[in-house]
């Protein structure tokens, strides 16, 4: 049986569990997380899934996980994500690591995680930014032979936490790592959701010197229905990933064609990245120094943009 462990099981680490539940595989699971009201939650699934082939352990810390782990998934938030990653390396054997995003809010921490990954000999490590993995993101990858003109628009989205994931489809459907940032059309900075970090409003647009322009819009303005718009070839493909479904606009004839896709939700995705790694060693997401180049982009540009805010320097990034 392949041993996991998932560490912080929150909103999006609960999803990871629910996956690992739905895979094939016979899994010894085991649940970290200090918050006993969240382990609790997640025993409750476990024990209603009547699962034969999953054995779950539920702690509080790590001292009592076994010397060696097949693959380890890093749920908590940024603010500790690096000191949970060092100690659950210098605590056990870990081949595999998914590490949830926002990795880290300091610069420093990003080479801290790979000498990390190089020190204890983790066989990889890949960063849960899926878009890339998604059916129809994959489909139109292939069809892409003209620049890219890639537009998100979405009230509720949260540039701070979720402008990451689009930087990585952006760079997958480009091939280009190499993006440049623009915050001057940020608006504003407001409480998140989650206790203790902020949200952005506004504008956020990137390039690549090849010409792809990618556009992140969220304010009280933006649109209640949230929408991916792609402009290339002679074609206009509008994704709706809240209702699967999709519109597909031929620029030269008009022709207009709908249609629904398979956009998969979180536990369906873990399930099958899962599967993936632990039988064939192969993992679709990104690696971690892909995603490194693109998150220290990120975080450095939002910084200089908080610090303005905020009337003081911000070297922290606040947002999870």
């Amino acid at each position: 049986m392949f041993k996991v462990i998932i560490i912080g099981c929150g909103n999006i680490g609960f999803r990871h569990f629910e996956g690992l539940l739905k895979s094939n595989l016979s899994l010894i699971i085991y649940v970290i997380d200090p918050n006993l009201e969240a382990l609790n939650r997640v025993q409750k699934c476990y024990e209603a899934s009547n699962s034969l082939e999953k054995t779950c352990y539920f702690f509080e810390s790590i001292q009592n996980i076994p010397e060696q782990i097949d693959l380890c998934i890093v749920a908590t938030n940024s603010k500790v994500r690096l000191k949970v990653s060092e100690s659950i390396l210098k605590n056990t054997t870990v081949k595999y690591l998914i590490l949830e995003k926002v990795l880290f809010q300091k610069e420093s921490d990003y080479d801290k995680m790979s000498s990390l990954l190089k020190e204890f000999n983790v066989n990889g490590c890949w960063v849960n930014c899926p878009l890339r993995t998604v059916p129809i993101f994959k489909e139109l990858k292939e069809r892409i032979y003209s620049n890219l003109i890639y537009h998100v628009e979405y009230r509720n989205f949260g540039i701070g936490c979720n402008s990451i994931h689009q930087l990585d489809l952006f760079a997958f459907l480009t091939n280009c790592l190499d993006v440049n940032l623009e915050m001057n059309q940020l608006e504003d900075v407001i409480e998140s959701k989650r206790k203790g970090y902020l949200e952005v409003l506004g504008t956020l647009t990137a390039y690549t010197n090849k010409g792809d322009k990618l556009v992140i819009s969220s304010n009280h303005q933006s649109s209640p229905n949230y929408f991916i718009r792609f402009n290339f070839n002679e074609e206009i493909w509008t994704v709706f990933p809240l209702t699967e479904r999709m519109k597909i606009e031929n620029i030269q004839n008009n022709e207009v064609i709908e249609k629904v896709i398979n956009y998969p939700k979180q536990s369906s995705m873990t399930s099958l990245l899962v599967s993936d790694l632990l039988l064939f060693e192969k993992c679709s997401l990104p690696d971690y120094e892909t995603s490194k180049k693109l998150h220290v982009t990120l975080i450095n540009n939002l910084n200089v943009f908080f610090s303005k805010i905020l009337n003081h320097e911000v070297i922290e990034c606040p947002i999870t």
